[in-house]
């Protein structure tokens, strides 16, 4: 099932810093908006550095990103990124 999840008060440094740690994880933003579809991971994302708001929709992981982990986990590392920079989710 795909997730969709949304973050508020995500400055410019935090998503910076967010596509940094999914740099490392071999998945790669490019711009404040696009598509994931990198090692079973996919998704579309939008970033609006103005209202500081991120957006993703339709998260799925599949295999092989599936080897480690799911939708949930990989929501649960990305709002812990956003929250350490002072963002937060919302509903």
């Amino acid at each position: 099932m795909a997730k969709n999840v949304q973050y508020a008060g995500v400055k410019p440094e935090a998503f910076d810093q967010l596509k940094s740690k999914l740099q490392q994880m071999g998945l790669s933003l490019k711009g404040n908006s696009g598509n994931i579809s990198e090692k079973g991971v996919s998704a579309k994302y939008d970033y609006n550095p103005e209202a500081e708001m991120l957006a993703i929709d339709d998260l799925k992981v599949g295999f092989p990103a599936s080897m480690m982990l799911n939708s949930d986990s990989l929501v649960q590392r990305l709002t812990q990124i956003v929250e350490q920079h002072g963002g937060r989710a919302t509903a």
